[in-house]
């Protein structure tokens, strides 16, 4: 029968050229030999759902009776014994019964391919790109897509595919180091099935079965992915590498429509393109005004025309989820040795600087030569006010931020910083990215004066010449939401004494907002659901935005049975009794990734929601979130004249801050309300009165 070997992916790819090559040196290794198997490989997968999405190969395969003399460590368990033994590395026999591998391929000479300790790194345009924690990334997302899809949990093992380099290479880079030489993960330009087991072996130890009838281990080893009783389902496998093309093929129309706005070519109609890399670029305008679409598209517009490197920084893990699925299924590349445009938290961005720079004591070493931060988020300020005193007394200074640039050139080494809702930035971040970056690489998206973090806006052009320092934009009309509701928000904001007006585009006609004193219910829901999908969109362009009175904590276990807390909606299993299918965005797990399931409605809670949109947005007792809102508030301490007294600030901030959920549907807009004798309940029924022929109120 032999071992059948098929490959799967694009075939208009280098990357699928090296899977023809991997395919020919597993058929040499098997040809005329007496062994049963299968191999399957796979380039240019996208791991859909996952925080590292592209692969250059994978390969996942299984035999009957297929063995090698090899050089390895091995494990066993004596007869009785409480713990795993590791035995000495030696010739050993060894069976190899299943494998799954992920190849990182790179086609760059010797000379360009550097080893500093444990990492290796290659150059790319003039800066160095840490190929070994990419590789690791690949290794573990792919684990996750597997566990998400098909419930399958497979040791894998991942390489260094150095397609231009020779073995007596790599040796001349390892050096003379043994222990490297047992640790290294590097193939070179050609190699042999032992040789890629050699390696194997280093990352998943083989088994060494114990003979209780002499009371001694066995003459052989096993090396194996899967744990006892698994099998490898090849047609479920290749079943679920389609999960991209089938999600990208039942996208809905508003999905679709975004993908087209942000990879079609802009740059080139806008006054402010030519300042780009020269001066500070300020895209100014309220909620609904396409500012964070039109972050996107430039990203991607430099990305694909100057071949850039464009990061987006939001501090909202639900919009990082968001993007994060928009530029998967516009299908741009997260590598590091290409253009890309990839998102991130500030947080997380602010701690890689921090780590990069050693600070202080605040950076660990982990027993893995990791660095890490402790606690960074609870000490945030101070780690970034230690950092701003490094610069102020040149601890940092031109070369230490060129080195940086190069040695994490995946994590802090951009080429452009597109920073979203800038206004709601603190003057401490804005001043580490200006003194680390530099105002010519920073774009930004100011929400005039829609604030969430902090009540004192950013002011990011203070000190600056307009047309010389820095060239802004005014959008003012509303580009999201049809007529009717832009002329509802407008009569909200008028109603609250809220500075608000925001111009409709006349061209998007229609538009209709259901309020009801009723909880949300299965028929109304079925309505709703029917003429989104009558629309072109699927359950995805559906929104539900929570308060945290339906949000409960309940406690569960992470992966190693260690209890935790997490979060949920109250209502989930209420909901999925109703036929209503929710990707629960309240649970801290759920967050950071985003949604696969084409039948799914994502669920957040209000506080999530900015730079977010849906065809439909249900805002579930939204009064309840105005009360939460107004108790929560605190003032804070500013150098300005008490003009306004405490209520009058708590509700401007508030008000201002309940026109974000307002603004968030593009055709239908519904409200529940938990108290229909609420003051935000008796200003809705004052605008429902007004306007009855677009608005319906149910009781």
């Amino acid at each position: 029968m032999g071992v059948k070997i098929s490959i799967k992916g694009n075939k208009e790819t280098s990357e699928h050229k090296d899977a023809i090559a991997l395919k020919e040196i597993f058929e040499t290794e098997f040809r005329n030999k007496q062994i049963d198997g299968e191999i399957l490989i796979i380039c240019n997968a996208t791991l859909f759902g996952q925080s590292t999405k592209d692969i250059d190969l994978i390969a996942i395969g299984k035999f009957d009776k297929y063995r090698q003399r090899l050089k390895t460590k091995s494990r066993t368990k004596n007869q009785g014994a409480d713990t795993i033994e590791t035995l000495d590395q030696e010739m050993r026999t060894v069976f190899v019964n299943d494998f799954c591998f992920v190849f990182e391929t790179k086609r760059h000479r010797a000379t360009d391919i550097q080893l500093n300790g444990l990492t290796l790194t290659v150059k790319y345009n003039n800066k160095r790109s840490d190929v070994t924690t990419q590789s690791e990334n690949q290794k573990y997302s792919l684990k996750g897509f597997f566990e998400d899809r098909i419930n399958f949990s497979p040791m894998i093992c991942n390489f260094i595919w150095l397609r231009n380099v020779t073995w007596d290479s790599i040796k001349n880079l390892l050096g003379n180091n043994t222990n490297i030489h047992d640790k290294h993960n590097y193939l070179p330009s050609t190699f042999s099935v032992p040789f890629l087991m050699q390696l194997a072996c280093i990352q998943t130890t083989p088994w060494t079965p114990f003979d209780y009838k002499t009371n001694n281990i066995k003459g052989y080893s096993t090396f194996n992915c899967l744990k006892r009783n698994q099998e490898i389902d090849f047609d479920e496998i290749d079943r679920i590498f389609d999960l991209f093309k089938k999600v990208k093929n039942g996208s809905g129309e508003l999905t679709r429509r975004k993908i087209s706005h942000i990879t079609s070519k802009i740059l080139n109609d806008q006054q402010y393109a030519k300042a780009i890399g020269d001066k500070l670029i300020v895209i100014s305008g309220r909620a609904g005004t396409g500012k964070t679409i039109k972050l996107l598209s430039i990203a991607c517009d430099l990305a694909t025309l100057q071949g850039a490197r464009s990061l987006i920084l939001t501090y909202n893990h639900a919009l990082v989820s968001d993007i994060k699925r928009t530029l998967a299924l516009a299908e741009i590349p997260d590598g590091i040795d290409d253009y890309t445009v990839n998102i991130s938290t500030l947080h997380k961005f602010f701690y890689e600087l921090v780590v990069g720079f050693e600070i202080a004591d605040s950076v660990k070493e982990s027993k893995n030569n990791k660095k890490y931060i402790l606690n960074f988020v609870k000490n945030y300020k101070e780690h970034l006010t230690t950092l701003i005193e490094y610069l102020d007394l040149e601890l940092i200074g031109d070369k230490e931020i060129s080195d940086l640039m190069k040695t994490r050139h995946q994590q802090v080494g951009w080429d452009y910083l597109l920073i979203d809702e800038a206004q709601d930035w603190s003057e401490l971040e804005k001043n580490v990215i200006f003194r680390i970056f530099g105002k010519e690489k920073v774009i930004i998206a100011d929400g005039v004066d829609q604030l969430i973090r902090s009540q004192n806006k950013c002011n990011w052009t203070r000190t600056l010449k307009p047309n010389i320092g820095f060239k802004k934009t005014h959008e003012k009309k509303g580009l999201r939401q049809k007529v009717n509701l832009v002329e509802f928000v407008n009569q909200f904001a008028e109603k609250l004494n809220v500075n608000w007006k925001l111009e409709p585009k006349k061209e998007l006609i229609g538009g209709k907002i259901i309020i009801s004193t009723k909880e949300y219910e299965q028929s109304l829901h079925q309505r709703q659901f029917d003429l989104c999908v009558k629309n072109g969109n699927s359950a995805y362009e559906m929104m539900f935005l929570v308060p945290p009175s339906l949000v409960e904590r309940y406690q569960t276990t992470d992966e190693y049975d260690r209890p935790k807390e997490d979060k949920r909606f109250r209502h989930l299993e209420k909901y999925k009794n109703y036929g209503i299918n929710i990707w629960d965005g309240t649970s801290a797990e759920l967050r950071t990734e985003y949604v696969v399931d084409l039948n799914s409605h994502k669920l957040l809670q209000y506080e999530s929601c900015r730079g977010l949109e849906g065809w439909t947005v249900i805002n579930l007792d939204f009064d309840k979130f105005i009360e939460y809102k107004m108790q929560t508030f605190t003032e804070e301490e500013n150098n300005e004249l008490a003009l306004e007294s405490f209520e009058e600030k708590r509700n401007r901030f508030v008000y201002l801050w309940a026109l974000i959920p307002m603004t968030r549907a593009i055709d239908t807009l519904v409200i529940t309300l938990n108290d229909k004798e609420s003051y935000i309940a008796k200003v809705l029924r004052e605008i429902y009165e007004e306007n009855p022929d677009f608005i319906e109120w149910i009781e």
